[in-house]
């Protein structure tokens, strides 16, 4: 199964080869799930500057130990995990023709269209940290006057937490418990105060930063960005966040998981965050 961790690590390509014949999807019948509404700031929220507890106590070891973080500058994120709809339009030319291929640095083809379940309002999943990094250069050539990248896994704790949770758990979330072992649309579950939609469950979602179990004793107090690529990070980079098959004891903002930074997983997706 690709949702498993321990397998996943070991299947890094698992998906390379399926670009050039996947098949476009209709278009996003959601207006807020196309990529006008990133541009147009309409799919995004605005987390202003402030302090929190990062981490946790009693969870995973590298969860630990909790300590205080400030983020400096307000920034904002996606309020929506990153559509199918979005990244097809990004990834494929103006004309929506998928014949050339796209690759990333090393070499590995990525497709246009990754993800198993197929439709437009769903999460994609099925790319790795590699091809985001071209996807993200593709739609900053699209808007050149912002800055799109992913969320520090400080920032993407931070907004978690200031989101705050909001009625039970089973109305945000999709877990293993609700799911049917499958993502789901976008947004089709209960938004946190902010607005923010699918934090915790349907797919989890890559971050900036290099792995290090250790890297809570030391990290820097003011605008985290993980540690620096080094032999402590085994070359892993963190996805965070709950999945669709996790159990509800797993959906805390806490929680984090890793892997090579080309792995393409069936259950991890991603979120994107604009520079103020």
């Amino acid at each position: 199964m690709f949702h498993n961790e321990r397998i996943s690590r070991r299947s890094v390509l698992g998906t390379a080869a399926a670009c050039v014949a996947a098949p476009l999807l209709r278009a996003a019948g959601n207006p807020l799930h196309g990529v006008d509404a990133i541009i147009s700031g309409n799919a995004l929220v605005r987390i202003p500057a402030g302090e929190f507890m990062m981490g946790a106590q009693g969870g995973s070891a590298d969860e630990a130990p909790a300590h205080r973080v400030r983020i400096s500058k307000a920034f904002e994120i996606g309020k929506f995990e990153v559509t199918q709809s979005q990244w097809e339009t990004v990834m494929t030319n103006p004309h929506g023709d998928p014949a050339q291929p796209v690759t990333t640095k090393d070499g590995l083809v990525i497709a246009a269209q990754p993800s198993r379940t197929k439709d437009p309002s769903l999460p994609v999943s099925g790319v790795s940290w590699e091809d985001i990094q071209v996807f993200l250069t593709r739609l900053n050539q699209r808007d050149p006057k912002r800055t799109y990248r992913l969320p520090t896994e400080a920032e993407w704790e931070y907004a978690c937490r200031t989101g705050g949770e909001t009625g039970q758990l089973t109305a945000r979330a999709w877990l293993k418990g609700n799911s049917n072992d499958a993502p789901h649309p976008v947004g089709s579950k209960q938004p946190d105060k902010l607005g923010l939609c699918d934090m915790q469950g349907n797919v989890a979602e890559w971050v900036a930063d290099w792995y290090s179990p250790r890297y809570y004793t030391d990290s820097p107090a003011v605008d985290p960005k993980g540690p620096a690529t080094t032999p402590d990070t085994g070359g892993y980079r963190v996805f965070r966040g709950s999945c669709w098959f996790h159990e509800a004891a797993d959906a805390r903002p806490s929680i984090r998981h890793f892997d090579f930074p080309v792995s393409r997983m069936d259950h991890v997706g991603f979120r994107i965050v604009r520079s103020i």
